[in-house]
């Protein structure tokens, strides 16, 4: 019995046969049918899907025999892997090669052997798709090229499946960082909550309040922020650029710096706080001399409790209130916090609008980003837009803060609804009564 040799490549041949991860798994039906279809077509007994391993062949699908695996030494397919083409043997027993060969010998009695090499697109030859016959014959043209044909096919499934397993791989790891990036996240939206004024602020500085926030993923870029300077309570409401992370960083840099501004160094001017954040945003981002244009819209009060009076400055924001039934839109300055190219070298001011909030029923008081206003829905498909979010807080505004708060959050509901809209901005609405003490 002649043994093959080792074929030149040996070395990387395994490496590529182990890369399909294939050898000693179960059978599977895809290649026990390209081996049936071979000993069909082939009019063979005897069909294998042979993969030759360092001292062994291994039978992936078989017909016609019942071991599962021979030594690599007695394998015809041994010998067929050297070659790119189709290896037949037309009589086993006068072949110097097999004619002792214990598959010839024993009780197989294997006469005829033709095998397809399985060769990688890269050029390896894996094994063979192969049948066997007891009696010694040819295969007729038609044949060959159905051997040849389904030979390629055993390793397009290969391919496909290793490919598959690839995918699983990297949507496995895709989903594990997607897993770890999410966990960050939802981490930093505890980080953003802490920031998030205390309770006990909301009730020394209201009579009534409510607040709707909503951001559009798991954390935003619109915040709300309150804080108190002596005999003063201020409020602001926030929309940075972006949403998202990105959104969350720029509101980490607004409240760090609005810290600064109001509680270290006691700013009480709303349209002054606007000023000096605009000038610390502007300072911090470089935007001078970079292309930098992250910043945010901003409307900030001022309550005024000595004075009984209420003072609103807006970058880019405007301020809803309502009184004695009358609604009243107040605009701010057209431009943002930072970032706002448009202004070029015109220089930045802000402008105050004082309200009287000395009466026996102070007016109701919105605070708004665009989010809800620029919320796409109805029949039409179209924004909330301010006119419709004005005369809603208009025919609510009687009502308690908890029934505004349901109201609205069903109207925005309803309105994405009827559109089959999902959310596309962060949204935050603060509606509030200041409490003024009685002197």
């Amino acid at each position: 019995m002649k043994v093959a040799p080792i074929t030149p490549n040996e070395f990387e041949r395994l490496q590529a046969l182990y890369r399909y991860q294939v050898m000693d798994t179960e059978f599977e039906q895809e290649f026990d049918d390209l081996v049936q279809l071979a000993s069909h077509i082939c009019d063979a007994p005897i069909s294998l899907m042979s993969l030759v391993a360092e001292d062994r062949q291994w039978f992936k699908a078989k017909i016609g025999m019942d071991v599962h695996e021979t030594p690599r030494e007695v394998a015809f397919c041994a010998h067929a892997i050297h070659d790119n083409d189709l290896f037949m043997v037309e009589d086993a027993s006068i072949d110097e090669r097999f004619h002792d060969n214990p598959l010839v010998t024993g009780e197989n009695k294997v006469r005829f052997y033709a095998g397809m090499p399985l060769s990688t697109p890269d050029g390896f030859n894996l094994g063979t798709l192969c049948i066997m016959d007891k009696k010694p014959r040819v295969l007729n043209e038609s044949q060959q090229k159905a051997l040849k044909t389904i030979g390629a096919q055993v390793i397009a499934q290969l391919e496909l499946k290793m490919k598959i397993k690839l995918l699983d791989q990297e949507k496995e790891v895709i989903a594990q960082k997607n897993k770890a990036i999410t966990d960050s996240i939802r981490y930093a939206q505890h980080i953003q909550q802490a920031l998030q004024p205390a309770q006990d602020l909301v009730g020394d500085f209201f009579n009534e309040f409510f607040l709707i926030n909503q951001p559009r993923d798991i954390i935003g870029g619109d915040f709300y922020w309150m804080t108190e300077v002596g005999d003063k309570k201020i409020v602001i409401v926030a929309d940075c650029t972006g949403h998202g992370v990105p959104g969350a960083m720029m509101s980490m840099l607004g409240n760090t710096l609005l810290r600064d501004i109001v509680d270290k160094n006691q700013e009480t001017d709303p349209k002054n706080i606007l000023l000096q954040l605009d000038t610390e945003i502007t300072k911090i981002l470089n935007q001078k001399s970079s292309k930098n244009r992250d910043g945010m819209d901003m409307s900030v009060v001022v309550i005024d409790q000595t004075q009984k009076t209420l003072s609103f400055a807006g970058a880019n924001h405007k301020m809803i209130y309502v009184e004695n039934g009358e609604t009243f839109i107040v605009s701010g300055d057209r431009f943002g916090i930072g970032g706002n190219h448009r202004r070029k070298n015109k220089t930045v001011a802000f402008s105050n609008y004082t309200v009287d909030i000395s009466g026996e029923n102070p007016p109701i008081f919105y605070l708004f980003t665009d989010g809800f206003r620029d919320q796409f829905g109805g029949q039409e498909n179209k924004k909330f837009s301010l006119s419709r979010l004005a005369n809603l807080l208009n025919s609510i505004c009687q009502t308690s803060c908890s029934e505004q708060h349901q109201v609205l959050s069903d109207a925005l509901k309803g309105w994405m609804s009827e559109a089959k809209e999902t959310q596309t901005d962060d949204i935050l609405l603060l509606g509030f009564r200041p409490k003024v003490p009685n002197v």
